[in-house]
């Protein structure tokens, strides 16, 4: 194996460790619920894990994935700034599910997010190459 042949090697190995894990933890955020137990749950660790993970993965990407991985940081503050926003204009609902008049709101952020995470992968399976359609897994959300 070249030196190019192996530092392409090395690259492609590290987008295959962090690109699963981009989305395995944008998904954790996305179905993190807004409250448990009556009690507000802070999305602050789950998007900083998320930053982190993004921030590394973005050295060894190009910049069309990039752009992708710029959409996706932005969908997951405004999906933190919606879960701080329910947390100071409404209390929990029946059974610590979100009111209904912010209801939709929460589910508009999650939609949003979930768009930047199909947007994402399908980039990132693109540039390794992964033939095939990909579906989101639908995790249920804890509650």
């Amino acid at each position: 194996m070249s030196g190019d042949e192996a530092d392409r090697y090395v690259v492609l190995q590290r987008k295959s460790q962090l690109f699963p894990t981009v989305v395995a933890t944008a998904y954790r955020l996305r179905c993190l619920p807004v409250w448990r137990n009556r009690e507000a749950v802070d999305p602050s660790s789950v998007s900083e894990a998320l930053e982190e993970a993004v921030l590394q993965l973005a050295f060894f990407c190009d910049e069309g994935l990039n752009a992708t991985l710029d959409q996706l940081l932005a969908a997951v503050h405004a999906r933190v700034e919606t879960v701080r926003q329910i947390h100071a204009d409404s209390r929990p609902g029946f059974g610590g599910r979100v009111d209904e008049n912010v209801r939709e709101v929460d589910e508009s952020g999650r939609r949003q997010l979930d768009r930047a995470i199909t947007a994402f992968v399908d980039a990132a399976r693109a540039d390794l190459r992964i033939e095939g359609s990909w579906v989101p897994l639908r995790i249920a959300e804890a509650g």
